[in-house]
């Protein structure tokens, strides 16, 4: 597998990452957003800019002459998807009081929380490039859902 197969997962990143900063302006009301709109967005940038930087990884690793490159962009994602879930997780703790969290979806626990999980013990203990690129696209489909959410909301 070639790394520069992840230019396209970058750009879909940013593109989708860019597009939810219109349905924000659009969609918010005398210039406020409520808290839900606040973290889901939060949740759906944090998750674009861990496909859009995880997906510059392999490119990094050429540049520099790494001679692993799947093992070094592996445990690169690693590190960028602990941050994403630890901003998730912060901006539930900060931004909604208890009864604003309980509106939140139980399937979304799963899908934020308990793939990703999965996704870091696989990439630590298998970091291939097949494992690194379905990190990748989880990350782009969790985007994508937090996306159209955002737009049904608004």
């Amino acid at each position: 597998m070639d790394a520069s197969y992840t230019s396209n997962i970058t750009e879909f990143a940013i593109v989708l990452a860019g597009f939810s900063g219109l349905v924000i302006a659009i969609g918010s009301k005398g210039g406020k957003s409520s808290p839900l709109t606040k973290h889901r967005t939060l949740c759906l940038l944090s998750f674009s800019f861990a496909a859009a930087f995880g997906s510059l990884l392999p490119a990094l690793a050429l540049s520099f002459g790494i001679p692993n490159i799947w093992t070094f962009s592996s445990y690169g994602l690693i590190c960028i998807l602990l941050v994403a879930v630890s901003v998730v997780h912060l901006s539930a703790r900060l931004l909604l009081n208890e009864e604003e969290r309980k509106k939140l979806a139980w399937y979304m626990y799963i899908l934020i929380y308990w793939v990703n999980v999965f996704l870091v013990f696989l990439l630590a203990l298998m970091p291939t490039a097949g494992h690194f690129f379905i990190a990748l696209v989880w990350q782009l489909i969790v985007s994508a859902i937090l996306f159209t959410r955002l737009i049904l909301q608004s």
